[in-house]
């Protein structure tokens, strides 16, 4: 099968900037490779791989729902794809693990994995 190269365009401060990118180097970039990998109900994680390809409009509307429902003050967050509990919710549905495991990460993986699941969020890269 033939790989792909995938036309990325940003405009930054009005000006378009385009990148042309592999199919390859645009999936490697949801491997995230824990700093410190995590034991979670038994089994240990050295990576989490975030599959936003599979997840639907439901998955988010799920996700959604699960995070106004862990606490009322959340339902009045207006932009949800900046807030770290949200993030972690959809990077569970998206590796196909539990929020539990994210939220067990280190500082830096877990900050690492809701950045990767903003930025997916924000522009469907």
């Amino acid at each position: 099968m033939a790989k792909k190269d995938i036309k990325q365009v940003e405009v930054i401060n009005g000006n378009a900037l385009e990148n042309v990118v592999s199919e390859d180097a645009l999936k490697n970039e949801n491997e995230i490779t824990l700093k410190r990998p995590v034991v979670f109900e038994g089994e240990t994680f050295n990576e989490i791989v975030l599959d936003f390809e599979n997840l639907t409009g439901a998955d988010i509307e799920k996700a959604e729902a699960q995070f106004n429902a862990e606490d009322l003050q959340n339902s009045i967050v207006m932009v949800k794809e900046m807030s770290k509990p949200f993030l972690a919710i959809v990077a569970a549905k998206a590796a196909k693990v539990h929020v539990d495991l994210i939220r067990s990460l280190s500082a830096p993986d877990y900050a690492k994995i809701t950045t990767r699941t903003s930025l997916f969020l924000l522009s469907g890269k």
